[in-house]
């Protein structure tokens, strides 16, 4: 079945909740609390957040979007900066370039939303979003911190 991406909305919520859950888990091997879930379906649901969804009768993967803040999101909101988060596909369909048509689909609704900047954070382990984000023309800015699990994270950029 051929899958399709297309810009989401409430009703989609907990599906695409779901698919980070599994996704997140099948990724650190850790299990994530509900509070966690909770805080993850909250920020789907921010006035200025927007997602996408891949769907083939089901849904296989999200990516969300919303306005890029200062302070590595405590600020105020930056003009123009849009920062693209929780990029995530069903484990089982991992390798099928779900993944790509997520990323290519976000970039172009931020692009057609005003956005001239693209940014987001991805851990400095992870290669293979890693070489997704480069291939959408993303490049490292050099900036790297901790996330809360005490891993490195690095920030990525592109412009639109």
């Amino acid at each position: 079945m051929t899958v399709q991406v297309r810009t989401a909305g409430p009703a989609d919520v907990p599906a695409a909740v779901a698919v980070w859950l599994r996704a997140h888990e099948a990724r650190t091997g850790t299990t994530v609390a509900a509070a966690v879930v909770g805080i993850v379906r909250d920020r789907m649901s921010l006035p200025d957040a927007w997602f996408v969804v891949a769907e083939d009768g089901a849904l296989v993967g999200m990516a969300s979007g919303m306005a890029g803040r200062a302070d590595d999101g405590k600020g105020p909101i930056v003009p123009g900066l849009c920062h693209l988060g929780m990029v995530f596909v069903e484990p089982r369909r991992w390798g099928e370039g779900i993944g790509h048509a997520l990323v290519a689909a976000a970039v172009n609704h931020a692009a057609a939303l005003g956005y001239r900047r693209v940014q987001l954070w991805t851990h400095e382990s992870n290669e293979r979003a890693q070489r997704l984000y480069r291939s959408h023309g993303f490049a490292p800015s050099g900036r790297t911190m901790t996330d809360d699990r005490g891993e490195l994270i690095g920030h990525w950029i592109r412009d639109l």
